[in-house]
């Protein structure tokens, strides 16, 4: 057990980059700085930090880098348009045990103003880094910031609560216990997020009277500061979970300073998601998906015309996929904060290509999909900055964790090999290798409505182990709208480094595989996806790379369904299995919101 505990600490000391930015962009010098995550077992909780680059512009080489510097509190650290400013969002809880938040403004290296948000009583706690609902943005102007807060809520109390001391218009009597919907799982205290705006030179804190039965969130300043633009997510009929949830109804709508007004700028009935605005700001782009269906899914690029306020679809949903495809369709949660070409023409992003995950440059305006390459070495990448037409990458592989590369874009010819060059050391963990296999169902599995479909399962295993068939943990992702992919992953390397090979399965239904095999899994969980596993597993293990008589099985939420499948299904063929958080019991699932849409869309029910 000591080795094992050695072997964990090892791995959690591994740190991760979160966000990475070109700061200063000249003729001789780069800076990008950079932040990063890692375990902190001591504490028990995860340690932010950053640190700092100083590139040569002619070659993109290093001249400096800066020691690493714990990030303390922070909740947003945001550059203003022309890099004079910095705002930073703070949380901080005082001796009386209450949650502060405040608002830093920086110039030149020093604090020059500082907002005690909470205190104003505009509105609730502003929300923080979230996929939904964290929103904090500098206006093009750098006068005035937009983020995302809980609306404030109306004092409530007993009806035999006759306090003197209170003023009666300020209390709601008899509605101290009520129940209040939030957006589930993650959300739980977020029921209805409002747009908010701070004035820097005043101080002043305007919320925005927007529709009433929206939440609002991914809150973006409209080109000349006249407004604001955001998703708004229905509340009705009621509230239902969001996180890992793209297909709840939803809009992309505007809000006009000037008349005070909010229109709706996406098509009405779907469920949108991730903004962007182009440098130039001519042009809004959009993801976009029906609503319904699997809770995440294969969604199309939209663009707003800014002038005219036409819509048009980009890249549309791609259906089917084959083995060795380029590009796979779009299931991305949100664009990276930079991500256009300095022409305004080119959108980068980087998405599920079935096992992988791969960088890609869009033209908006003739509607092409380019991929970029990273090189063979990288199994997975992520785009964390693009500016003046440099882009940074994310680079990692189940044997070799995250480090981040930078290059030079080439919009005259965007599928050019780009020469990158490295901003953090690429460290592979030795004797670890992975394989990546494409499965065919037999003719008894075939889905009688999707059939053209197969599905994926990646090997990883340890070189180093004396024994020539390992034993094997068997690994199904949760979701089951989700995917694994070849990006590095801890807990998968420190059951390699502790002898066992690990099969990771992306059963039909599993993201990038196109939207046909999204659909294939509903109604169809615990047989199509639990065969898929198996089948997985037998090609493994009738290839003679496992010891079929060693075999674990291990899965959280629908991985934990499946694994209670399968030990159900198959008995007498797993030595050990552990279900973490299991999503076992459907009658109960319908009744918690995060679970419903999983609950009753993949089992068909109206």
């Amino acid at each position: 057990m000591e080795e094992i505990v050695e072997i964990y600490r090892n791995l959690s000391s591994i740190s991760q980059p979160t966000l990475a930015r070109v700061r200063i962009n000249n003729d001789q010098f780069l800076a990008v700085y950079t932040e990063w995550t890692q375990r902190d077992l001591e504490k028990a909780e995860k340690t932010n930090f950053t640190r700092n680059y100083i590139l040569n512009a002619s070659d993109n080489s290093i001249l400096l880098s800066t020691p690493a510097q714990e990030i303390k509190n922070e909740l947003f650290n945001v550059e203003s348009p022309s890099g004079k400013f910095q705002a930073i969002l703070r949380s901080w809880t005082n001796k009386k045990g209450d949650e502060k938040q405040f608002i830093e403004i920086w110039n030149n290296g020093r604090k020059v103003k500082n907002f005690d948000i909470l205190a104003k009583e505009k509105h609730g706690k502003i929300n923080n880094k979230d996929i939904n609902f964290g929103s904090f943005q500098w206006s093009y102007s750098e006068q005035k910031l937009a983020y995302v807060a809980e609306k404030k809520k109306p004092k409530t109390g007993s009806y035999f609560d006759n306090k003197e001391d209170e003023k009666k218009d300020d209390i709601v009597k008899g509605h101290e216990h009520d129940v209040l919907e939030d957006w589930g799982e993650q959300l739980t205290k977020k029921s209805k997020p409002v747009v908010c705006i701070l004035d820097i030179s005043t101080g002043s804190v305007d919320v925005l009277e927007t529709a009433e039965n929206v939440s609002c969130g991914q809150v973006l300043w409209c080109p000349n500061d006249s407004g604001v633009v955001f998703v708004g997510w229905d509340h009705d009929p009621f509230r239902l979970g969001l996180k890992y949830c793209t297909q709840r109804k939803s809009g992309v709508y505007h809000y006009d300073f000037e008349s005070k007004k909010t229109v709706l700028l996406s098509d009405d009935g779907r469920a949108v998601h991730a903004l962007s605005i182009s440098p130039d700001q001519s042009k809004l782009v959009y993801m976009d998906q029906p609503i319904g269906g699997g809770h995440k899914q294969c969604s199309r690029l939209m663009m707003v015309d800014w002038k005219t306020k036409t819509r048009q679809v980009v890249i549309d949903i791609v259906n089917t996929t084959k083995a060795g495809g380029d590009f796979c369709g779009m299931y991305f949660d949100e664009f990276p904060v930079r991500c256009w070409s300095t022409d305004s023409t080119y959108v980068f992003i980087d998405t599920n290509r079935r096992s992988q995950v791969g960088a890609f440059g869009i033209n908006v305006v003739n509607k092409t999909v380019h991929p970029i390459s990273a090189g063979s070495h990288c199994g997975s990448v992520n785009v964390l900055d693009v500016y003046k037409d440099r882009i940074i990458l994310s680079c990692s592989s189940p044997n070799t964790p995250h480090f981040l590369m930078i290059g030079n874009l080439n919009l005259k010819n965007i599928g050019e090999s780009i020469k990158w060059s490295k901003l953090s050391e690429e460290m592979p963990l030795p004797n670890i290798s992975y394989d990546l296999t494409v499965l065919q169902p037999t003719v008894d599995r075939v889905n009688t409505n999707y059939g053209n479909l197969d599905c994926e399962s990646i090997l990883i295993s340890n070189k180093e182990n004396s024994i020539s068939k390992p034993p094997l943990i068997l690994f199904p992702h949760g979701g089951p709208h989700t995917t694994f992919d070849t990006s590095f992953m801890l807990y998968v390397a420190g059951f390699c480094r502790s002898g066992y090979s690990v099969l990771l399965v992306n059963y039909r239904g599993s993201l990038g595989f196109g939207q046909n095999s999204v659909n294939s899994l509903l109604g169809n969980i615990g047989d199509q996806d639990v065969k898929d596993v198996k089948a997985a597993l037998d090609d493994v293990i009738q290839r003679e790379l496992v010891d079929g008589d060693q075999v674990f099985v291990f899965g959280g939420s629908h991985g934990g369904f499946l694994t209670t499948h399968l030990i159900g299904q198959y008995p007498g063929l797993f030595k050990a299995a552990c279900c973490r958080n299991p999503v076992t019991n459907l009658t109960g699932n319908i009744h918690f919101d995060v679970c419903k849409g999983g609950a009753m869309g993949n089992n068909q029910l109206p």
